[in-house]
C-alpha cells in the first residue's frame, strides 16, 4: 500500500492540515517489518539491526583481578601490620595459596586475585622493608577490585536486538 493510498482515503484530506497521530498511522501503514536475516562480519554490522540479542558465553573479567599493581590483602587484616608478603601474582600466572591471617600478595595489574584477598593496595603507598609490608590508613574494602562478569556477564544480553546500533 502506497501513502498515496491510504492518505487519499482519509476524509477531508488537507496535507497542511494532517494531525500527527494520522500522518503517523500512514507512514506505518506503509512499512512492512523487516523478516530476512544475514550473517556478517562484525565489522560491517555499524549501523544494521540485530536479529537476536548479543549474549555473552564467558565473563569478562574471567576472574575477580586487580586493576592495579601494588598488595592483595584482606581488608580485616589492615590493623595487624606489617603485614607478610608470602607471594606474587602476575597477569597470566597466579599465586596458587590462599592468603592467611596477617599475609599479603604482591600483585601486578590483570593478576587473578588469590584467594582470600579482597582488596588491592597500590604499590606507590606501602613501605616495604624485606618480605614486610606496611599499609597506611585510609584503604577502602574491596577497592582495585574487577569482578569476574563487571564488564560482560555470562547469560546478560550486552546489546538487544531490534534498533540499529550506532
Amino acid at each position: 500500500m502506497s501513502i498515496a493510498q491510504t492518505v487519499s482515503c482519509l476524509d477531508g484530506y488537507d496535507p497542511d492540515a494532517l494531525r500527527v497521530d494520522k500522518a503517523r498511522e500512514a507512514i506505518l501503514a506503509c512499512l512492512s517489518p523487516i523478516t530476512e536475516t544475514e550473517k556478517v562480519p562484525v565489522r560491517e554490522a555499524l549501523g544494521r539491526i540485530l536479529a537476536q540479542d548479543i549474549v555473552p558465553q564467558i565473563n569478562v573479567p574471567a576472574h575477580d583481578n586487580s586493576a592495579m599493581d601494588g598488595y592483595a590483602v584482606r581488608f580485616s587484616d589492615l590493623e595487624k601490620q606489617p603485614l607478610k608478603e608470602i607471594g606474587t601474582a602476575l597477569a597470566g600466572k597466579p599465586f596458587h595459596g590462599k592468603l592467611g591471617a596477617g599475609e599479603c600478595v604482591r600483585i601486578m595489574t590483570g593478576a587473578v586475585m588469590p584467594a582470600g584477598a579482597d582488596t588491592v593496595v597500590i604499590q606507590e603507598v606501602v613501605k616495604k622493608e624485606g618480605d614486610r609490608v606496611t599499609i597506611p590508613a585510609g584503604q577502602k574494602k574491596a577497592q582495585n577490585v574487577r569482578y569476574a562478569g563487571e564488564d560482560l556477564k555470562v547469560g546478560t544480553p550486552v546489546l538487544g536486538s531490534g534498533k540499529a546500533k550506532t
